[in-house]
């Protein structure tokens, strides 16, 4: 494409204009009518084949619906397709179709000069994608409203003729024209169209499908408005993503979820109720939105799972749903959660199909996502997870800065006075046993001046007197970690075996409760935190809690020997103190959870880059 100099033209006049436009024709109503019927406007005609007179039909119907809803607006007869808007005149030109016809630029009052005597009001309809098509074209051009200065056409636009008209405006210019608009904020935005609204005939015109499912009062069609991004929740679970932007004045205006106790307490806390399989919902169902939040499941590509990926029939692709939707809707921006190891999963094979197939629906994404911890915004967890973030491929997508990690402790959780409504769990008896066992093993090293090892303890191990330690094929496959259980019993046998015998004589001490990972710095498990995990009993420093789980591996607190509560794992998670959490499933439900300030952190940062 020929270069083009950027110009700055006077444009007060034209902003004016456009100010008072966004204030006259609020999205909710008038702009979201526009775009609705000039959708099913064009299916009609397109199919029909009256396309001479689609043009003609497409202007009446915009002229009616802003004569009806701008008080400073009436339709100007000094020339075709002219109107009047707070005493400005303007040409109304228009972008309908796929051919070279649909850049007729109209006549014009100077036509034979091929001038250009007023500003251009230019309407873009949504098939505009085609520019994408064209040779040398890199942005995409969105539907709406194109505010131009008819001096810029005058002084870069040449008309040419043909057999038919002779005004036609060339591809380049009118792509220059209408990237002028978008960098000078001359623009004024058509939300997607939703489909079924209307049907039209030519006789009874356009009808309203009241029974639509568009139409529910359910999902708002909200304005757009900057400082009040709307977003959409998939995966919504119980609402992370939804505190995170609501905090920066981010605007729900859709939330799905399958799991119907999070459904439960979504509706609870928001007053939404979530629609349910992502996969039986159409596009054209979901309102406008500017920002796409999803935190796809996790357990297809997480270390502690099958690993299966894309395989999973059930979760591992519904990655590819959230492509649907973006390729219909193509939001702004959007932020994807999933643990750490997507990265690496399948040899990294599973992160260049994502990172591919975002590109390929037109967005700027990071070589490597963004891998960010509550630890790292002084949140007491350490939970990394792995944050794909993307923007219009117009747009730059700068590195993001990540902060560094943070001091931290348990106690900034911590309920000062356990309320009714957090009653205390007592341990479960095994592990209320398996922890005293564990304490007097810890008693019994410290009186004999010995170091806890940090090595993996396995108690089954030590004398090698269970049927399953025989096995060739795991002491082959852990011979390191077995050998040094083995010394280190055989070196203080004559404290440790009394100390095994009898507890292995306790019925509750079975399984991996037989089993110690001594993460800290500490000598008792009543000054730590400790985890009932599958490899063991896994103790840490009371500086923060390990990542929460899906799974019943709640954090017990040493000095008060009891687990965390709900109230408190909520806490660990970032959600307000005003959540209402579901007493029975709050602690699957947070370990599912995205931490409410690291993803307002990360949008935070993206929204700033609009």
């Amino acid at each position: 494409m020929q270069d083009k100099k950027k110009i700055c033209t006077p444009a007060m006049t034209l902003l004016s204009i456009l100010q008072y436009l966004k204030r006259s024709l609020p999205m909710t109503t008038v702009l979201q009518e526009i775009s609705d019927k000039m959708w099913t406007l064009h299916q009609h005609l397109k199919s029909d084949g009256r396309g001479l007179s689609g043009g003609t039909i497409m202007e009446q119907t915009v002229f009616e619906i802003l004569e009806k809803h701008v008080r400073d607006f009436r339709v100007c007869c000094h020339g075709q397709s002219d109107c009047i808007i707070m005493n400005t005149h303007l040409s109304f030109k228009k972008i309908t179709g796929k051919s070279s016809l649909a850049l007729n630029w109209s006549k014009n009052k100077s036509e034979c000069q091929h001038r250009f005597d007023c500003p251009i009001l230019l309407m873009n309809l949504k098939e505009g994608k085609w520019w994408r098509n064209k040779k040398q074209v890199d942005r995409f051009l969105p539907s709406g409203f194109y505010l131009i200065d008819d001096q810029l056409c005058n002084d870069h636009v040449q008309l040419k003729s043909n057999n038919k008209t002779n005004s036609l405006i060339d591809p380049n210019d009118l792509y220059f024209l209408m990237t002028h608009c978008l960098d000078e904020g001359l623009f004024l935005e058509l939300p997607p169209a939703l489909t079924d609204r209307f049907t039209y005939t030519f006789n009874e015109g356009f009808q309203e499908k009241m029974s639509s499912s568009s139409l529910s009062s359910k999902w708002p069609v909200l304005a757009f408005d900057p400082k009040q991004p709307r977003f959409i929740d998939l995966f919504c679970g119980v609402g992370g993503f939804h505190y995170a932007l609501s905090s920066l004045n981010g605007r729900c205006v859709y939330a799905a979820d399958v799991d119907v106790h999070c459904r439960e307490n979504y509706r609870l806390n928001f007053g939404i109720d979530p629609d349910q399989d992502i996969r039986t919902i159409k596009e054209s169902d979901i309102p406008p939105f500017d920002l796409l939040c999803a935190g796809f499941p996790c357990q297809p590509f997480s270390k502690a799972g099958d690993q299966v990926g894309f395989t999973d029939k059930t979760k591992g692709n519904l990655f590819f749903e959230i492509v649907r939707i973006l390729r219909y809707h193509h939001p702004s921006l959007f932020i994807l959660e999933n643990v750490k190891h997507i990265v690496a999963h399948d040899h990294g094979n599973t992160w260049r199909v994502i990172r591919q197939e975002l590109m390929d629906v037109g967005y700027q994404v990071h070589e490597t996502p963004i891998i960010l911890s509550p630890l790292q915004l002084g949140s007491p967890q350490l939970r990394e997870r792995a944050f794909i973030v993307g923007r219009k491929q117009e747009h730059p997508l700068p590195s993001f800065p990540p902060p560094p990690i943070q001091s931290t402790t348990i106690k900034t959780i911590l309920s000062t006075s356990i309320s009714e409504e957090e009653t205390v769990s007592p341990l479960k008896k095994k592990h209320h046993e398996a922890g005293l066992i564990w304490e007097e093993f810890c008693t019994l090293l410290q009186e004999h001046d010995v170091d806890i090892p940090r090595f993996p303890l396995w108690t089954d191990d030590w004398d090698g007197s269970f049927e399953m330690e025989t096995k060739k094929t795991h002491y082959t496959k852990y011979k390191n970690w077995i050998d040094k259980n083995r010394t280190f019993y055989q070196k203080h046998y004559t404290f440790l075996n009394p100390w095994l015998e009898k507890a292995r004589r306790n019925p509750q001490w079975t399984g991996c409760l037989r089993k110690l990972e001594w993460q800290c710095d500490e000598t008792s498990l009543r000054h730590c935190l400790w985890t009932f995990r599958g490899s063991g009993i896994r103790v840490r420093n009371l500086d923060y809690s390990p990542t929460l789980v899906a799974m019943s591996m709640i954090p017990v607190y040493g000095p008060e020997w009891r687990y965390l509560t709900p109230r408190e794992i909520c806490r660990l998670q970032d959600f307000p103190e005003s959540y209402h959490y579901h007493q029975k499933d709050c602690y699957k439900q947070m370990g599912n959870a995205v931490n409410v300030k690291v993803v307002r952190h990360i949008a935070e940062w993206l929204l700033r880059l609009q």
